[in-house]
């Protein structure tokens, strides 16, 4: 039976193994500090308010302000987890580990479980919760699962916490050969190839006018990253609509949001997500960060090429991501850069390709207003991703391999 944590309720099963997901809402000491103290010890759901005597308390307010679902723009992070609390074989029990009197509860039973995971959101952004915990973690009975979000930073602590805490498996979203670049060092832990996938629940097909032709909805990435490739893409569309319906906006929506979008859209435009330069398990990329985002926010592309990429060898780290899947589900077409997306997605079978210097755009276009080549491209992609790449899928070849 899955245990009641404030944000997931009772199921019924018969399950092979227990299994404890290490989930988290949020990063850093102050999420921490209300997850634990209005969560865990107050026992406050999203949206409360602070009662009326400390409202003017601005410390207060702000802490209240942190009762939301953190990464609600990052359907993956849902995805994952309700596709394990589905799976028939498992009796889930989802811990924040922001709350540590929920987490702390979890660890002082850690044995109880034949499986402990650990979710991208918990590994992403911050490993500090982690890497203080990790002894007690290692004390488990069970395998431990550990899922990698973020896989350009904070490596040193990604891969320490793996050794520490002894895991038996990493599941990486990376190509196998990036991954194997990256957590090969570790020792006794197997490395698994495991993207992101479908959730066919909510990213379904609606018999529908679209009222937009091509769109985009997303984050333009940093000139860290080492690349502009993605974004040029984007430049193009903003200025040159091809006597399109065109929309491009620059921002990040909560899922539901996404998924009427796309339903509501022909065709979306985007590229491989990650970076080029892994190179030194991350360290090129991590000081670029440092310059870019602590240093000179202002800094252009060239500028930030010059000084950090410009003659560094390349540790190809570009992948597929569940974005690239999410317009699948809703029978959108792709028009992508050129790329391997991890050996799932094939050119002009699964998405209609642009060459990354553009140089073919117009031709893509066409393509794309071919009503019968779109069709049988959106077909295709649709029938190879839910035979072969939905979050269930994921979650039973994982959990066969572990069990």
């Amino acid at each position: 039976m899955l245990k009641p944590t404030g944000e997931l309720r009772v199921r019924v099963h018969s399950y092979d193994m227990k299994t404890l997901y290490l989930d988290a809402n949020g990063f850093g000491k102050d999420m921490v500090r209300a997850q634990t103290v209005l969560r865990g010890i107050f026992r406050q759901p999203d949206g409360s308010v602070p009662p009326p005597l400390l409202r003017r308390s601005r410390r207060v307010r702000a802490m209240y302000g942190y009762l939301h679902d953190a990464f609600a723009p990052l359907s993956y992070v849902r995805d994952w987890r309700e596709a394990f609390v589905a799976s028939p074989r498992l009796d889930v029990d989802v811990v924040n580990i922001n709350n540590l009197v929920e987490y702390g509860a979890a660890l002082a039973r850690i044995r109880e479980y034949d499986l402990v995971i650990v979710s991208h959101a918990a590994s992403g952004d911050d490993m500090t919760v982690l890497r203080m915990t990790e002894r007690l973690v290692a004390r488990r009975r069970g395998k431990l699962v550990v899922f990698i979000g973020n896989e350009y930073d904070l490596l040193d602590d990604k891969i320490a916490f793996l050794r520490n805490a002894s895991a038996e498996f990493v599941c990486s979203q990376l190509p196998i050969a990036a991954a194997q670049y990256l957590y090969g060092e570790v020792e006794g832990t197997r490395l698994l190839e495991m993207p992101h996938a479908l959730n066919p629940s909510l990213y379904s097909p609606q018999p529908r006018e679209r009222s937009i032709d091509i769109g985009f909805i997303g984050d333009i990435y940093w000139p860290f990253v080492g690349d502009q490739e993605r974004t040029l893409l984007i430049r193009h569309f903003e200025e040159s609509n091809h006597g399109l319906r065109v929309d491009i906006q620059k921002k990040r929506i909560d899922r539901v949001e996404w998924a009427e979008y796309l339903r509501n859209t022909h065709a979306i435009i985007g590229a491989e997500s990650g970076t080029y330069y892994l190179t030194d398990r991350g360290r090129v990329l991590q000081r670029a960060r440092a310059y870019n985002l602590d240093t000179n926010r202002a800094a252009t592309f060239e500028d930030v090429y010059e000084r950090f990429f410009a003659g560094v060898p390349r540790v190809d780290g570009k992948s597929i991501s569940s974005r690239h899947f999410e317009p699948i589900g809703t029978k959108t077409c792709q028009i992508l850069l050129e790329g391997k997306y991890n050996g799932v997605l094939q050119p002009e079978v699964h998405y209609i390709a642009v060459r990354r210097d553009l140089s073919d755009v117009a031709q893509a276009v066409e393509r794309f207003s071919d009503v019968t080549y779109r069709q049988r491209i959106v077909e295709q992609a649709y029938e190879h991703t839910m035979a072969h790449h939905t979050y269930q899928k994921r979650v039973e070849k994982l959990v066969a391999l572990v069990g």
